[in-house]
């Protein structure tokens, strides 16, 4: 079987590298937790090639990141079209019933975009038992 030249479990780790802390002992995850030996070992070990994988990796999360956070933004700009308009201190009972067609459809596609992005937390927030 050839040989890959890239070795996932090697782009994982470096995904996960936390660049900014300087131990010249030890290598941390974003999580703050240090890799192992075994791992430091893989880490030492990266090609040029896995290097630039775990970069383009990283690009696309932080990619995605932004997208999810502009349809949060795109989905309470919607409802708040129809909250600041009212009276100080009072919020309706329905924000949905407020809505006109067009909005009332604009709102149904960003939760469900919303949902695919993220359906466990969805999932845990809104089904119920």
């Amino acid at each position: 079987m050839p040989e890959l030249s890239l070795r996932p479990d090697v782009v994982v780790l470096l995904t996960e590298w936390d660049t900014s802390r300087r131990d010249p002992d030890l290598l941390y995850r974003r999580d703050g937790s240090p890799f192992t030996p075994a791992e430091h070992d893989l880490i030492y070990t990266c090609t040029q090639a896995e290097i630039d994988a775990a970069l383009a990796q990283k690009r696309l999360a932080n990619d995605l990141v932004i997208e999810h956070r502009a349809l949060q933004t795109a989905l309470v700009n919607l409802c708040l079209k129809y909250v600041d308009p009212l009276p100080d201190g009072t919020m309706p009972s329905n924000v949905y019933a407020l809505m006109t067609d067009e909005d009332y459809a604009e709102c149904g596609r960003l939760v469900e975009a919303l949902r695919a992005r993220d359906p466990f937390r969805y999932r845990y927030l809104h089904e119920q038992d």
